[in-house]
């Protein structure tokens, strides 16, 4: 009975899995699902608009090099004639009226800045380098992240499959051991015993199903769409791929998120030189040329003027002189970011290296653990068929086969995590253009 009522809930479980990706348009490949990650994921789209927003204010950086024309127009209506036109000469009076119309064109050139306009080309500049650097991180750490995450439900499912052998292993031995028990050559309580290990291994085959449904919402997670749009994935976990590191400071140094922040540093020391420029002179060219009229537009008279304006600064109560004094310290702190950054992508390279040489050795362990359990239970189901052996033992090797296919299993996605992370942590995850 307690059999019959763990395989329903067995069944409604792995059924309701199911429907999560029934109506899938398709099986995935790892492939695949970095492709629609790179389209679909509001990571990649957001970084891709930090990148548009780094072009346009560069655009507007270099615009402000140039000579900005207005043209205004306007009309007033006072409650007494007022000269519109300003006299001439002593021969030549000024013209008046209570309706004042105008249109003019102003223009505004800079002359000398100080450096201060083309100091801010260069930092908008080196900010659409920044944000294509930041974009490319994201791209590789995406493409990891979906990486691990396939390959996690990889091993699931073979865990899952080892689990479904164990129960269908257990399931006959259960029938084995009811006709002894029929036959009186074998005690209840060995069959009480292939009950409890058949629920348990039942349960892990419940847990190990639960895990793969939740992986699935973090793969449709990072891939940008819902999870129904997934029907499954397909694919083999192997430990074929592998990888030599040389040159590593060389690999660090072009690192995106290393390239970032070594741009930044280059930025922030710019923006003190643009802050320090506000204590020299402002020139600037300026001209105006419209017309004005009365009332009924009488009496048109057409207006110009040029000129050049000068400013400087003479006292603002120390306030560029604290702008400055934070930039230093942003400079500062950025060469400290920089170097904190090359301090951890140093130790994320040793500690990937160091996890795939231990994944290396593992899975040559873990390879014989497999064989000598599969091998130990096949002798131990013998010797208890021939009652040279116990139930117990055969129970244990059971339970030591499950053991060794899931430690084979995970120290599979182990070998292949730590492949992935040399790569990111180097900055050299291939992404498809």
């Amino acid at each position: 009975m307690k059999l019959k009522i763990l395989t329903v809930i067995t069944f409604l479980i792995l059924t309701e899995s199911g429907i999560a990706y029934a109506d899938g348009e398709k099986t995935l490949t790892l492939n695949e699902c970095i492709d629609i990650a790179l389209k679909q994921s509001p990571l990649i789209k957001s970084s891709n608009l930090d990148i548009e927003v780094s072009r346009e204010a560069l655009n507007i950086s270099k615009g402000s090099l140039f000579p900005r024309l207005d043209l205004s127009a306007s009309y007033f209506k006072e409650n007494q004639d007022i000269p519109y036109i300003p006299a001439q000469s002593p021969k030549i009076q000024p013209k008046f009226s209570d309706q004042v119309y105008s249109w003019n064109l102003n223009l505004r050139m800079p002359i000398y800045e100080g450096g201060r306009l083309a100091g801010q080309v260069n930092i908008s500049e080196i900010e659409k380098v920044i944000q294509s650097s930041r974009n490319e991180f994201t791209i590789q750490d995406l493409i990891a992240n979906v990486t691990n995450t396939f390959n996690k439900i990889l091993q699931l499912k073979k865990v899952k499959d080892a689990n479904i052998k164990s129960v269908e292993a257990l399931e006959r031995q259960k029938k084995n051991v009811e006709l002894l028990v029929k036959a009186e050559r074998a005690a209840e309580v060995e069959l009480l015993r292939v009950d409890v290990q058949l629920a348990s291994e039942m349960q892990n085959l419940i847990k190990t199903d639960e895990a793969i449904s939740r992986l699935m919402n973090t793969l449709a997670l990072f891939m940008g769409v819902d999870v129904r749009d997934i029907r499954d994935v397909t694919g083999s976990l192997r430990a074929k791929e592998k990888i030599v590191v040389e040159n590593v400071d060389v690999l660090l140094t072009s690192r995106p998120d290393i390239v970032a922040l070594s741009k930044k540093v280059e930025q922030s020391k710019i923006r003190i030189d643009v802050v320090s420029s506000k204590r020299y002179p402002s020139v600037s060219l300026i001209g105006n040329f419209g017309n004005r009229a009365g009332a009924g537009f009488n009496q048109r008279e057409e207006v110009w003027e040029a000129g050049v304006i000068a400013s400087i600064n003479l006292f603002d109560a120390g306030i560029i002189s604290a702008e400055v004094r934070r930039e230093k310290a942003l400079y500062q702190k950025a060469e400290e970011e920089l170097r904190y950054a090359k301090l951890k992508a140093r130790v994320e390279v040793d500690n990937a290296l160091s996890l795939l040489r231990e994944a290396e050795q593992k899975l040559t362990v873990a390879e014989k653990a497999v064989a000598q359990s599969e091998e130990t239970l096949r002798i131990e189901e013998l010797k208890y068929r021939a009652g040279a052996g116990t139930i117990t033992d055969v129970l244990l090797s059971e339970s030591a086969m499950s053991l060794a296919n899931a430690n084979y299993y995970q120290t599979l996605y182990d070998y292949n995590s730590a492949i992935t992370e040399i790569k990111k942590a180097t900055g050299t995850i291939e992404v498809k253009r």
